[in-house]
């Protein structure tokens, strides 16, 4: 590997992390559902699908709940992030651009997801308590 290329990736990383950061920092640190949903969501997307996952979040998500938290963090990201179609269209609805996207696009787009939640499901863990930490 060249020494760009791993400088790249290096970057992508820690932008990623950054990123994971200040979105677990934002749900607070008492928001326990979130956590949840962030630990439970890449195994969702590994068994349904991105496509699936992100319809559920649509569907569960209300005005300022933690599933309305975790779908807009990815959308921010994705939006964020130059490197994806979803700067292009900025006023489609994240699962309609997750389902019309081409089969390798949408690959692509499930690692980078799947990468990121990586990141946020560590940072989750860490910044926001749990009930045996709260009752400890």
């Amino acid at each position: 590997m060249v020494m760009s290329e791993i400088k790249t990736i290096n970057k992508l990383e820690q932008g990623r992390a950054k990123f994971a950061y200040d979105c677990a920092s934002k749900a607070g640190h008492t928001n326990k559902e979130y956590r949840s949903y962030v630990k439970k969501f890449p195994m969702m997307v590994k068994s349904s699908g991105l496509g699936a996952a992100m319809a559920f979040a649509f569907s569960k998500k209300k005005n300022g709940n933690a599933w309305d938290l975790l779908y807009n963090d990815i959308g921010r990201y994705l939006k964020q992030n130059k490197s994806f179609l979803l700067g292009e269209s900025p006023d489609m609805e994240l699962s309609d651009l997750v389902i019309s996207l081409d089969s390798q696009q949408y690959r692509l787009l499930t690692i980078e997801i799947l990468a990121f939640l990586t990141w946020l499901r560590r940072f989750a863990e860490g910044l926001i308590e749990s009930d045996s930490e709260k009752n400890s």
